[in-house]
């Protein structure tokens, strides 16, 4: 159901952003309103229009979009533009329209989907900017409430609404350069609400959510969406997309009872970020939160309630996106920070309280050239019997990994000959080295045999298996590990060949 939804988000933007692409007359401004729809590959269109004294009322004015087998539409029963004498374009437009979702859905149901989209008070301005169209838009609140849902001609109780408060944005089209377009948005709050019942049994679900100072900005060039079933071609094409986001204060909380089954879950974050861009050059995704703290509690849970925190949690990488006959860069992060768990967890395992309750934290950051060979956006081309692209080199710039009172780090460094696959048995040769230090390895060791972990006539067998990849450190209970892989192949463990 992912691109119905996708769909209404990008008609409600349309209707939000109306004024994009206007220019100074009224008559102007909605024909270019209706060739911006065109460009996201929907039709606007009306029962009516009506010019007077530089005003135009256009009547039952109806956005259609169309995607695989669902159809979205929208129609709003007055939109008047309005020619300033500053030569801007003023907009008004009915405080509150339906929009109608409905068809066959990637799961193969059939879906009907009625909401009504409230904007009262909204300002909207447009005005030419050299070539370009400027507008901007603010309101006091921007909702949207669910009226009706049914699956498979079955109607799903349920209470949907969500709301955005002290609304603002801008947007610019750029007349010279079809399909392209900058925005930015911004929103004091946000509230989600939701209260659904199972129409086949007792079964309700809760769910409350809202979060504070929203911000994005957006950008896009060449975004002709009559390709958009072919992204390769689209990039070909001069396609790019960027955007980016900043969140506050999160709260959410969600409840699901069912007879005698529960399921509870609340919590707040302190806020995070999100990145994402794609052109011909590659594609970037960068995700992170702050400041999770998280209570669960269920009759599937055998503890009165679990909670955790976690500092930070942060996904980033950076690939290309096109087949090359050169190497491009890559990087790829994870990290999990000052994660810790409540004292019911600790307890279940840990009683006597042998292990330190310090945060585990898990940091992995790599990086290096590679190409594809392959259209990576082909699903039948990506799962052929040969690979689909080529390492050339990768390094690993950093591991951290902090449990249980040890601490792992690492770095290192590799290239690959892709023109031996023999050596590894059908992977490229590597060569380079990466080195290792663990420290407080073996009082996790005592730790984990106090607690029956690790049987005490295995502590010795664990220890020697130890001593085989790693040697003493210049500190306290610290051991140091190199690995080298050499030119011919030969793995080496702190300048022992393997196997031993």
């Amino acid at each position: 159901m992912k691109q119905w939804i996708l769909g209404g988000v990008s008609a409600a933007a349309l209707v939000a952003g109306a004024d994009a692409g206007w220019s100074l007359t009224a008559q102007q401004a909605w024909e270019n309103w209706k060739t911006a729809a065109e460009s996201y590959g929907q039709t606007l269109s009306s029962s009516g229009e009506a010019t007077m004294d530089g005003k135009l009322t256009v009547s039952g004015v109806t956005l259609t979009a169309d995607f695989d087998e669902m159809t979205a539409t929208g129609t709003i029963e007055e939109v008047v533009f309005s020619e300033q004498s500053d030569g801007s374009v003023a907009i008004t437009m009915s405080e509150s329209f339906p929009f109608v979702v409905s068809g066959i859905d990637e799961a193969g149901d059939k879906v009907n989907v009625v909401v009504t989209i409230s904007q009262p008070g909204m300002v909207m301005s447009a005005s030419d900017a050299g070539g370009a169209t400027a507008f901007s838009y603010e309101s006091p609140a921007i909702s949207v409430q669910v009226d009706e849902l049914s699956l498979n001609d079955q109607t799903v109780p349920l209470d949907l609404s969500a709301t955005a408060s002290a609304v603002e944005g801008a947007y610019t089209l750029d007349g010279t350069a079809p399909g392209s377009v900058e925005s930015n948005f911004g929103a004091a709050s946000a509230t989600l609400d939701l209260d659904m019942q199972d129409p086949e049994g007792d079964g309700t679900i809760k769910v409350n959510a809202t979060v504070a100072d929203i911000a994005s900005q957006t950008s896009g060039r060449n975004m002709d969406m009559s390709m958009s079933d072919d992204m390769a071609q689209m990039l070909a094409a001069g396609f790019q997309s960027r955007g980016s986001g900043t969140y506050g204060p999160v709260t959410f909380a969600f409840d699901f009872q069912d007879g005698s089954e529960t399921a509870m879950a609340s919590g707040s974050l302190t806020g995070g970020q999100a990145e994402f861009g794609i052109d011909a050059s590659g594609m970037v995704y960068d995700v992170a939160y702050e400041g999770l703290d998280v209570t669960v509690s269920g009759s599937d849970i055998p503890l009165p309630q679990i909670t955790a925190q976690a500092g930070r949690s942060a996904t980033t990488f950076q690939i290309p996106v096109q087949p090359s006959e050169t190497a491009s860069p890559f990087a790829m992060k994870m990290a999990l920070e000052d994660l810790s768990v409540g004292e019911e967890i600790w307890s279940m395992f840990d009683p006597g309280a042998v292990l330190p309750r310090d945060p585990a934290t898990l940091i992995v950051d790599l990086a290096g050239t590679g190409r594809w060979l392959v259209d990576i956006f082909d699903e039948t081309a990506m799962m052929g019997t040969e690979l689909p692209g080529e390492l050339e080199d990768l390094s690993l710039n950093a591991l951290k990994l902090a449990i249980g009172g040890a601490e792992l780090t690492g770095e290192g460094a590799f290239t690959f000959d892709n023109s031996d696959t023999s050596t590894f048995d059908g992977v490229p040769r590597p060569e380079g080295k990466a080195g290792f230090k663990l420290v407080g390895g073996n009082a996790l060791i005592d730790n984990l045999a106090k607690m029956g972990l690790i049987p005490q006539d295995q502590v010795m067998m664990v220890r020697m298996m130890t001593g085989m990849f790693a040697k003493p450190g210049a500190g306290p209970d610290e051991l140091v590990s190199e690995i080298v892989i050499d030119g011919s192949g030969k793995l080496l463990i702190n300048g022992a060949p393997m196997p031993f």
